[in-house]
């Protein structure tokens, strides 16, 4: 059940809500992969919000920022041209934003870092800052020179203070609010697995995603689609005026019961395999949350819904696909797939589906591993469906309370 050299495919979950409208409505106008301009507008979303909204969770409020990296191979992968058109949206709805606050090019030093950072704080207080790296490979050369820049992305991520002293230079940025869009090539990216950054905390930040040419648009015939971008700009900056506002998001308590029993058993299933798949994925619970609260932002409510954790997982899914896929001694050991199936069962209610059917949905997984994980779930009814002239299909069915006699028998078994 391994995905391991398989190309990621991106699921519709994924496109949903306003930004995913936003990036449909662009694709007639690109030929850059739907998925890197969806992460690209995730990720100046992200920034632009600013560091007061955070999803409330047990351990605190998750922070936003998002930090996609796009691989693909040159000249066809089309990395500049997806993240091109999404920033035209964003500087079309935050001019002022755009010239300010986005930088190209990461910094070479831990000290051009905090100090980029420094330059734009008031009274200690960061402003947001999206990183545009477009050479990430040489980004990564330099980290390896300079340990600091390590330790002060690590911190960017986590939203915690950055000092940097030295005889000469005294700075301390508090709440620092930082978004990286990163290009790189497959085999690039691949080199740093097992480095010490890899293991060491600070690659896991980034997501990677795999990015290639979508079509070929006509040189010459090709439609304008600056009427499109101012549109959309109006929309984004309607979208980063609400969300502005925001302080915390929540997650109701019917959600959270989903999101326990299915999100999270399929994110954790998902990245379960060896050390190389666990380096990249050792954050992917986080940043679905923090994925699911961008989603919820972006439509401008201040509770998530199951749709927004349905298309974080999406994302982190087409995530693991990408590791798998550039780096092969990355391999999922299949762990999800449990629990894709149980919650497939769930959702279709009292209705239920049918053995075919779940044999369509998940065609890798053999019919004898289908039987078994329904037959572990005890809140899974079997039963046999009247023959139309072949072998009957079983019925599975959800209950969502166990017979009072079953909890009996259940409790005797145990004893």
């Amino acid at each position: 059940m391994s995905t391991t050299n398989k190309l990621p495919v991106a699921g519709p979950e994924m496109f949903t809500g306003p930004l995913g409208k936003m990036v449909n409505e662009l694709d007639a106008f690109t030929e850059g992969s739907k998925v890197g301009v969806l992460v690209s507008l995730l990720s100046g979303f992200s920034v632009a919000v600013g560091n007061l909204p955070g999803v409330g969770t047990g351990k605190g409020s998750m922070p936003l920022s998002f930090w996609p990296v796009l691989v693909g191979p040159t000249g066809v992968g089309r990395k500049g041209t997806a993240t091109g058109i999404a920033m035209k949206v964003l500087a079309a709805g935050l001019a002022n934003f755009n010239e300010h606050n986005v930088v190209y090019g990461c910094p070479a030093t831990g000290l051009g870092f905090a100090g980029e950072l420094a330059e734009r704080s008031i009274r200690g207080v960061a402003a947001p800052v999206l990183f545009i790296e477009e050479e990430m490979d040489t980004f990564i050369a330099n980290s390896k020179r300079d340990t600091k820049i390590g330790t002060y992305l690590r911190k960017g991520w986590d939203g915690q203070p950055i000092t940097h002293r030295t005889s000469q230079t005294d700075l301390t940025i508090k709440q620092p609010h930082v978004g990286i869009i990163g290009h790189i090539q497959p085999k690039n990216w691949g080199a740093i697995s097992g480095s010490k950054d890899a293991t060491g905390g600070t690659y896991n930040r980034f997501f990677p995603v795999w990015v290639v040419q979508s079509k070929k648009l006509p040189v010459f015939a090709q439609a304008n689609p600056e009427e499109l971008i101012a549109k959309l700009g109006n929309r984004f900056r309607s979208m980063v005026n609400f969300a502005q506002e925001v302080t915390d998001l929540g997650v109701p308590e019917d959600v959270a019961k989903v999101f326990e029993h299915k999100h999270r058993e399929i994110c954790d299933g998902m990245t379960t395999g060896n050390e190389e798949l666990g380096q990249y994925t050792e954050r992917a619970m986080a940043y679905m949350i923090r994925l699911a609260g961008l989603y919820c932002l972006a439509d401008k409510r201040t509770e998530l819904k199951v749709v927004d954790f349905d298309a974080a997982l999406c994302l982190v899914q087409y995530m693991v696909e990408t590791v798998t896929f550039t780096l092969p001694e990355a391999e999922s050991d299949g762990s999800d797939i449990p629990a894709r199936i149980i919650a497939y069962v769930r959702e279709a209610g009292e209705q239920g589906v049918t053995s075919t059917e779940v044999a369509r949905k998940f065609q890798r997984v053999r019919a004898a591993e289908i039987r078994a994980i329904v037959d572990a779930c005890d809140q899974v009814k079997t039963s046999k469906m009247r023959s139309e002239g072949g072998r009957p299909a079983t019925l599975f069915t959800w209950v969502d309370e166990v017979a009072e006699e079953d909890q009996d028998a259940l409790a005797l078994a145990v004893a």
